[in-house]
């Protein structure tokens, strides 16, 4: 059956299976660039695709290009879950601390500047720049020779001993992940290993109220956990769903109805 309906994944084991279910569905599993033509959805010099609606939960590498095709579906209302208005507040990573300081999420000191190499903060204390995930564009800064040079804003933050640990939010279920990586400070960068772990109510509280600043059904929520309490790092709107057999489970099921969702607002469009 022609495919009408995308599912852009970046955790095939969680899609595949929905995909054998629901016809007119198929998945994309990398990086593709679309365009839009009189209302048309399609991958470019492609004159026979005609996307009707998008399910997008797919971490980019190229965020340039996942930007793109993130306005692309706003600007031409193409259905689409979440919507790509706030998967781009929340991907974006210097606006989206902004936005969690503004709403209290955040009990430790922030700056963000253009580059300098004037230490901003007592060492040592991380650096990111840049707009990726997964442990990319940061640098840990224990001396004023450690900065380096980058373009446009960096955001920095103490660099917090503990344990890293993810609250995983999918709709009213939570779940939680300890990541542990011997061979660098970067706990979520290559080498990460992942276990369940279970996070406390309070915890599970602040993960919610970082959800819901940015308007997601399903999030990642980032700590780092020592024996002062609870440090925020970041919300990732495109975590990995797979941390056990339960949390693929309810993942699944909220991937289901979004599907249904997508269709009925294609059919009504």
């Amino acid at each position: 059956m022609e495919t009408r309906f995308l599912f852009v994944t970046g955790e095939p084991a969680a899609a595949l299976p929905l995909l054998k279910q629901r016809a007119g569905w198929g998945a994309v599993v990398s990086a593709t660039s679309f365009a839009v033509t009189a209302g048309r959805l399609h991958r470019p010099r492609n004159t026979t695709d005609d996307f009707q609606g998008v399910l997008y939960f797919a971490d980019v590498r190229d965020k340039d290009l996942e930007r793109h095709t993130l306005r692309l579906l706003a600007e031409h209302a193409i259905p689409c879950w979440p919507a790509p208005e706030l998967l781009l507040a929340a991907s974006e990573r210097h606006a989206a601390l902004a936005r969690c300081v503004a709403a209290g999420l955040v009990d430790h000191p922030v700056v963000q500047a253009t580059h300098t190499p004037t230490p901003q903060l007592p060492f040592p204390y991380v650096l990111k720049v840049g707009e990726e995930h997964r442990g990319e564009g940061k640098f840990l800064i224990q001396s004023a020779r450690d900065i380096p040079r980058w373009e446009g804003i960096a955001s920095m933050e103490p660099f917090f001993q503990g344990t890293s640990v993810r609250v995983l939010l999918v709709g009213e279920r939570a779940f939680g992940a300890r990541i542990e990586n011997a061979g660098s400070w970067i706990k979520n960068g290559p080498g990460a290993s992942v276990e369940p772990w279970t996070p406390g109510e309070a915890l599970v509280a602040h993960a919610r109220e970082a959800m819901r600043v940015f308007g997601l059904a399903i999030a990642g929520v980032d700590y780092v956990v020592n024996a002062q309490g609870f440090h925020f790092i970041e919300v990732n709107p495109f975590p990995r769903v797979g941390l056990s057999k339960e949390s693929l489970a309810a993942a699944q099921v909220r991937f289901g109805e979004a599907m249904e969702a997508v269709e009925r607002e294609a059919r009504g469009r």
